[in-house]
């Protein structure tokens, strides 16, 4: 099986929750279009253990943007929980 380029994506950048627990990744599509991908952290627990747990998605694709910058800028101002933390990884 080859590479489906007309879906290749890139990640251009993560922006994290101060606690660690919900992050957003900002990727441009391969239409140069760059949109949002906001997750946050699970645990699933039976009777005290944890059974699963990783990321999910919050939304599908979250908006259309011209720009990486844009689609931050976006993403600091949408996610109440992202715009007041100090912690942003590039």
């Amino acid at each position: 099986m080859g590479t489906d380029l007309t879906n290749a994506e890139e990640t251009l950048k993560v922006l994290e929750a101060d606690e660690g627990l919900k992050r957003v990744w900002i990727v441009q599509r391969s239409d140069a279009v760059y949109v949002l991908r906001p997750e946050e952290w699970y645990q699933d627990v039976f009777e005290g253990e944890i059974v699963s747990e990783g990321w999910k998605p919050i939304y599908d694709n979250f908006g259309l943007f011209g720009s990486a910058d844009l689609a931050a800028s976006e993403a600091m101002t949408s996610f109440e929980w992202l715009a007041h933390s100090p912690r942003k990884k590039a």
